[in-house]
């Protein structure tokens, strides 16, 4: 599946995300609540709890553990996959 994706700045209201690529057509998202390793831990890391995908999803959590906590990594986003054949496709997150 070939895709690409837009972006739009942190603090963006659904208003302007709407003027980009409209709200009714693809689902904006945003990583929100990501804890990432300490630093020089990274390739030692358990990925169950670090990351995109991990368990952790508080800065006391993250703390914790000695992580480092982000309420918001990048800015906005929308994946577009223009060669799928139905719009639920082309527009899937």
């Amino acid at each position: 599946m070939i895709g690409a994706m837009f972006t739009a700045r942190n603090g963006m209201t659904e208003e302007q995300l709407n003027e980009q690529v409209p709200l009714s057509v693809a689902q904006w998202h945003a990583h929100v609540n990501i804890c990432l390793p300490p630093r020089g831990e990274v390739g030692m890391a358990d990925w169950t709890g670090f990351g995109f995908k991990g368990s952790i999803a508080t800065k006391d959590e993250c703390d914790k553990v000695g992580g480092r906590f982000y309420p918001q990594i990048f800015g906005w986003m929308v994946h577009v996959y223009p060669f799928e054949d139905t719009p639920e496709k082309i527009w899937t997150h």
